[in-house]
């Protein structure tokens, strides 16, 4: 059997936490293994007799600072903690009833005697005895009157202490078992309370107030008790109001908002608080400005608190209504600062809420209150938007509350419009209008069940005739010739009128319906849309910001018309239509050719931005509903209407008008996308990609103008689009289908048009077009509609010549959007891939492109012998071969010529690298190692797109969204095995050309700015020996695109990375970069005949954010000798014509500017 006082000698010699823990768990295990045998647990309770006898406790009356007394507070308090630590260890079931009466009188008597050594480790005793499963109610009462024992010697204890009795109580008062013995033994007396109210008294630890204040929000919960008891802890809390935390050196996890919600919750505590909190909280609000604003929202957020907890608001709120109100009122309708306007507005909006729910009378009450003060104010233009703003709080509160009034409040509103006193004034009572339909909109969305009653018997009269007998006189009276004040009127009537076609009704039935009749819908559609197509009449001198921003309105509420009110869009389609085809765009001025580009792209976001509802109206539509309508509508359209102008002949610049129509095209399905992801999960959208049917199949059986006709169509003639809801999933995939029949329907046009109106420009967006909707589809729908060969068919029966430029901007686009696994058909031997790859003759623009999609995204791994890769190591030959020729040949050169050619084949080389093609390394580096060291002027070409490598595998082209085959790694890769070759020729030695070694330095340059620091970080040291080198280099020449400028341009960015990220390996070279840098922005400065040009701005952009940057990468002492020079550089570069670079300029000045 253990020694219980061996045990608890080595615990309070111990100072190691571990090892107390040991022999705590020891004792522990001692008495659970004897059952609490009460010879064992009186031994183990006497085994700290020796440091608690009354001899040592009588040392108390030694001094605190002798050494004596702190020796026998602190053992006494170890004493106390083995005791406290066994029961903690000690199995709950183990104690009997009896243990656990005697051990609280053991350890509540410390309260009595030792209040310097024993407090915190009795408190914790104590809480461990309450969760004994043998602890009875009744024993709460004894511990709660021993703890009240310590009286004034309380706030003598530390903190943590007092914190050890909070929670202590705390558990007990929340235990319901314990609440109700106290409240037996104490009744309405809760003479407890009071003895806790006196010891806790000046409480001021922040986490200790945290506990005290839940421990009364508790009591004011949970036990009745006498209002004199009420009033006392309302005194004890309330003291603390407003609460604030200073600032301390030992900041503790509790934040000012923590304390601030915790006496708020003592506040919302019980209704019988009442009559305490509200005239306290009232009299403290009508401070004025004596309080901050932080005060005064505190005190509201407090107000609103108590109003939605308290029960019984007849007896409890509706008393303090009047007094509530009178003074708060005054915060909004005097009230300059948002925080208390709005944190005013939501007690108001409480009240009612609270009101909701008991007698009608008090909720009508209320309301009317509010309307007796508020009224004359809607007559006075000072005061109209702050009235309106409490009265719409109140009634948009809750459904019964507008049913209650909102019919008054439009009364009123109709009423002072009626003798409106300046446009001023008519806007702000059109807003408030408004705002009460906006109001009932979510109000009628966010209804629960039981309000359906009362929306179903909801009056409309007043709402269905503010278009007639409201908005349209207001709009024609001010719409003829609007100044600033008629156009802000305009503008609240227009989006008035968005809300009130967004109006919705409750039949009997439970049906939901528009308010509005489908002849008003219609009506307010035409008025919007002449405002809408407007611009195409005025001319340059017509329109101004303010005609600008009412379109803007009309723009967004004919958007959220034409979603509630579906005949809305073909109305508004049909009306743009005929106003488009009047006009003659073939010799339109710019301004005109601006209008339609600003109205087409309006009519894609009005349209297509959203997907449609499904409403009912007074009269059924004849056409049937689609979540597709409004898209196929516009798509309709706009292929019915091109090509807007033809040119009679060819002197005639390209019509830009006929482009704004596939621009529209292309807007409305990047609209239509985005509005299905809003609605549905990305994986969701993913799995509706695909298809078990070949759509291209299916399309030829439909004729060509299929959209014309379902645009028309007066019954669901394809059951796949009119059977489907708004929140389907599936909607996203017959967009998808539509949109692919729409490229069909272009690429058949442009495939067999002539030159106009199929212009390169209009070709290229159509490419757009193909590389958005191709991208969209998957693997196995790609594949299914070989989508590849079409590719190159562009959707026609017979093959077209790849080899036309124009045809290559059209392949181009879907080749762009192809999964590599829909395109092993181009990889055969001898297929479409190597006979246009390795075809030199045709070196136009998009073959470069073509290039890099065909060499990058193909299926065949990097080491199988497969025939893609097959296919992809003669093409890499064949253009290796090309460069080498090129660069070796003892022919002139052409330039232009072979910057083409090498374009290609870099684009070529750049697909390969970007999935690290095995074949680059032997095909490739060796052709461009010997082209960069070539004395031929195409070598000098060469270094300089070298960069071209590494920048086509992170562009757009090669992009996830693309499906290109990137790897992680490839910079890094290509860098390894190209670039580090190449710094041994990079200096030039006496036996070296430097023309050699600087096109070495070109080519580096150019690869390693593509890359990330991370890829060249290990060959700092050389890397900026060739950077000085770089930037030092004279005669760059004045053309904005020589090799020295571009060679500096690389060299300062890769600088600017350095100095980021590592720029210690600068220090020993600030002279020489500064000086670099300096003679760089000399070469490109604005006195330069060339310095605008894009390479220029460019160059002086980089040396100004690396001479910024120095100052805050090194110490004074490295730079102080530069300082002089370069502020008076910076100076004359505050100067410069770019504004952008003007900024950069300040910054930089201001960073030298600090050096002493």
């Amino acid at each position: 059997m253990a020694n219980f006082r061996d045990l608890a000698l080595k615990y309070v010699l111990s100072e190691d936490e571990p090892a107390q823990r040991q022999i705590v768990e020891a004792a522990a295990k001692e008495i659970d293994s004897a059952r609490a045998n009460s010879t064992v647990v009186g031994n183990w309770a006497a085994s700290v007799q020796q440091w608690i006898s009354p001899a040592s406790a009588g040392d108390d009356d030694v001094e605190d600072g002798e050494d004596g007394a702190s020796g026998n507070i602190l053992t006494r308090a170890k004493a106390l903690s083995f005791l406290a630590g066994t029961l903690e260890a000690l199995d709950r079931a183990t104690l009997k009833t009896d243990q656990v009466l005697r051990l609280i009188g053991f350890f509540g008597a410390v309260f009595s005697y030792d209040h310097k050594a024993g407090i915190t480790a009795s408190a914790k005793a104590l809480r461990q005895l309450y969760a004994m499963k043998n602890f009875r109610p009744d024993m709460a009462a004894k511990i709660i009157e021993d703890v009240c024992k310590l009286k004034e010697d309380f706030r003598l204890q530390t903190a943590s202490t007092r914190l050890e009795i909070y929670e202590l109580i705390l558990s007990l008062v929340e235990d319901s078992s314990i609440s109700s013995e106290l409240q037996y033994h104490y009744g309405q007396s809760c003479g407890f309370v009071v003895d806790l109210l006196q010891l806790c008294q000046a409480e001021r630890d922040p986490k200790n107030l945290m506990i005290w204040f839940k421990i009364l929000a508790v009591i004011l919960a949970d036990y009745p008790q006498s209002p004199e008891v009420t009033e006392q802890i309302f005194k004890a809390f309330s003291a603390y109001f407003p609460i604030s935390l200073r600032s301390s050196a030992t900041p503790t996890a509790v934040t000012p908002d923590d304390l601030k919600g915790a006496v708020r919750s003592c506040f919302a505590a019980h209704q019988r608080l009442a009559p305490l909190a509200f005239p306290f909280l009232i009299q403290k609000l009508d401070q004025g400005d004596a309080i901050t604003v932080a005060v005064k929202v505190d005190i509201l957020k407090t107000i609103e608190a108590c109003i939605t907890q308290y029960e019984h608001p007849q007896n409890s709120v509706v008393p303090h209504m009047d007094k509530i109100w009178n003074s708060l009122k005054y915060e909004v309708r005097n009230g300059e600062v948002k925080e208390t306007i709005d944190a005013t507005l939501h007690v108001l909006r409480a009240i009612a809420n609270k009101l909701n729910g008991s007698e009608p009378s008090g909720l009508k009450s209320y309301i009317d209150l509010v309307f007796k003060d508020c009224r004359d104010d809607l007559g006075s233009p000072t005061y109209t938007k702050q009235a309106g703003l409490l009265l719409v709080t109140v009634i948009s509160a809750n459904v019964r509350a507008y049913i209650l009034e909102n019919a008054n409040l439009v009364g009123c509103i109709r009423q002072n419009l009626a003798q409106s006193k300046s446009p001023s004034h008519t806007k702000d009572l059109v807003l408030l209008l408004n705002s009460v339909l906006k109001e009932r909109q979510k109000l009628i969305k966010t209804r629960k069940t039981e309000d359906e009653e009362q929306l179903k018997n909801e009056t409309l009269t007043h709402l269905s005739s503010l278009f007639h007998e409201v908005y349209l006189p207001i709009w024609t009276k001010n719409i003829s010739s609007p100044d600033t004040g008629q156009v802000d009127v305009l503008r609240q009537v227009v989006q008035g009128l968005d809300a009130l076609v967004g109006q919705q009704v409750l039949r009997a039935d439970g049906q939901v319906m528009l308010l509005c009749s489908r002849t008003t819908c219609s009506d307010i559609c035409k008025l919007l849309t002449r405002i809408l197509v407007k611009g195409l009449a005025l001319s340059s001198n017509d329109n101004a910001a303010t005609d600008s921003a009412l379109e803007d309105d009309c723009v967004v509420a004919l958007r959220n018309i034409v979603m509630n009110y579906g005949d809305g869009f073909p109305e508004l389609m049909s009306g743009v239509r005929a106003e488009i085809r009047r006009r003659d765009w073939v010799t339109s001025s710019q301004y005109s050719l601006d209008a339609l580009k600003d109205l087409v792209s309006r009519l894609a976001f009005i349209g297509c931005s959203e997907i449609p509802s499904n409403n009912a109206l007074d009269v059924p539509s004849t056409r049937p509903y689609s979540p597709l309508q409004h898209f196929i509508t516009l798509v309709a359209a706009s292929l019915d209407l091109f090509p807007l102008a033809v040119p009679r002949d060819e002197s005639v610049k390209e019509p830009l008008a006929n482009s704004y129509l596939i621009c529209v095209i292309h807007g409305a399905m990047l609209y239509f996308r985005d509005a299905c992801a809003a609605r549905h999960k990305p994986e969701t959208l993913s799995a509706r990609s695909s298809s078990d049917n070949n759509w291209l199949q299916e399309f030829e059986a439909l004729p060509g103008d299929w959209l014309q006709q379902l645009d028309s169509a007066d019954e669901a003639t394809d059951e796949k689009l009119y059977s489907l809801t708004g929140d389907e999933p599936e909607v996203y995939r017959q967009f998808l289908r539509l949109s692919l029949f729409t490229l069909r329907c272009l690429y058949q046009r442009a495939a067999s048009g002539t030159q106009p109106p199929w212009s390169d420009r209009i070709l290229g967006q159509l490419a757009n077009i193909a590389g958005l909707v191709v991208r969209s589809l998957d693997e196995k729908l790609q594949s299914l509609c070989n989508l590849a060969r079409e590719a190159f068919n562009h959707f026609s029966a017979q093959t077209i010549s790849p080899n036309k430029p124009r045809s290559e901007l059209l392949t181009f686009g879907i080749l762009e959007g192809l999964w590599p696994g829909a395109m092993v058909d181009l990889y055969k031997p001898g297929g479409v891939a190597e006979t246009l790859l390795c075809d030199a003759s045709d070196i136009g623009p998009p073959r470069a492109a073509i290039g890099a999609i065909l060499a990058n995204k193909h299926k065949g791994g990097p080491s199988t012998p497969d025939p893609e890769s097959q296919t992809i190591k003669k093409v890499l030959e064949f253009w290796g071969n090309q460069i080498k020729e090129a660069t070796t040949s003892t022919t002139t050169a052409n330039p232009e010529a072979f910057t083409a050619l090498n374009n290609i084949a870099m684009h070529i080389f750049a697909g390969a690298i970007a999935r690290q093609d095995k074949n680059v390394a032997n095909l490739v580096v060796p052709v461009i190692h010997e082209a960069i060291s070539s004395e031929h002027a195409n070598g000098e070409i060469v270094a300089r797109s070298a960069g071209t490598l590494v920048r086509v595998g992170s562009s757009e082209l090669l992009s996830s969204e693309n499906h290109g085959v990137v790897r992680r790694l490839y910079k890094q890769w290509i860098y390894n095995i190209l670039v580090k070759s190449l710094y041994r020729d990079v200096l030039p030695t006496a036996d070296q050309d430097p023309a050699r070694s600087g096109r070495h330095t070109t080519a580096i340059l150019s690869i390693v700015s593509e890359c990330p620091f991370k890829v060249y970080e290990e060959d700092l040291e050389p890397l900026s020996r060739l950077l000085i080198t770089a930037l030092n280099r004279p005669a760059r020449g004045s053309e904005g695109l020589s090799s020295g400028l571009q060679t500096a341009a690389s060299a300062l960015q890769v600088l600017n990375e350095i100095l980021a990220n590592e720029p210690t390996t600068l220090e020993g070279h600030l002279e020489a970069v500064i000086n670099g840098a300096v003679a760089v922005y000399g070469e490109c400065s604005p006195k330069n005949k060339v310095s605008s040009s894009k390479s220029m701005v460019q160059c002086r952009k980089l040396v100004l954010q690396l001479l910024g940057a120095l100052p805050q990468k090194f110490e004074e002492r490295h730079l102080l000798s530069s300082s002089r020079k370069l502020q008076r550089m910076l100076a004359l570069a505050c100067g410069d014509p770019v504004r952008e670079l003007r900024a950069v300029a300040r910054q930089a000045r201001a960073n030298w500017e600090k050096l002493v």
